[in-house]
């Protein structure tokens, strides 16, 4: 019941919409250090790196690779095609569709074990919000399916330093553990 409704509401939002909130970019890259301190009894450290294009005022193209590595590695690749909905002059609920990758290899772990891939789909969806000027918030969801299907929960701030370089920090929920995500955001 938990996943159908999640899923219910990432596939509303991914109706297409025709207004747009004035000041959210959707052409940007951004990249930090990601920090997941008891996942799956690891401490994983790593990289988090995303970004997203513009196609038009609607629909955008976006794509994200994350890292993690302890006596584990976990890497998780994903792209795909959103579209986005101005809820009012300053906020957007946007939506899409992923193919996503993710490998977990359990080589460091011990001698006898390997890594196990899956390629799958995925839903993802949020809210952006621009407070003033100079900061914005968000909130997003995502259900992975596949043999390592999860879903996911963050919360996003990003603050600008310049017009176009932001600061960003994120709290992530993956697979109901919890996550720090720290870095920069750059518009063009």
């Amino acid at each position: 019941m938990k996943k159908s409704f999640q899923g219910c509401l990432l596939a509303a939002a991914l109706l297409p919409f025709t207004a747009s909130a004035e000041g959210l970019s959707y052409n940007y890259v951004e990249g930090g250090l990601a920090l997941y301190p008891s996942y799956e009894s690891q401490t994983f450290i790593g990289f988090d790196t995303r970004g997203s294009l513009a196609i038009n005022d609607q629909v955008f193209a976006f794509g994200g690779l994350k890292y993690l590595t302890d006596d584990i590695d976990l890497t998780a690749l994903h792209v795909g095609a959103g579209v986005r909905h101005g809820v009012d002059p300053k906020t957007d609920l946007w939506g899409g569709v992923t193919i996503e990758y993710q490998e977990v290899d359990y080589a460091g772990a011990c001698t006898f074990c390997s890594s196990v891939d899956d390629t799958a789909l995925g839903l993802r969806g949020g809210l952006r919000h621009q407070v003033d000027e100079k900061l914005e918030v968000g909130a997003s969801a995502r259900l992975i399916t596949g043999d390592l299907d999860y879903i996911g929960l963050t919360g996003t701030g990003r603050f600008a330093i310049q017009p176009n370089l932001k600061l960003f920090g994120e709290v992530d929920l993956y697979d109901g553990e919890l996550g720090l995500i720290g870095g920069i955001t750059l518009d063009f």
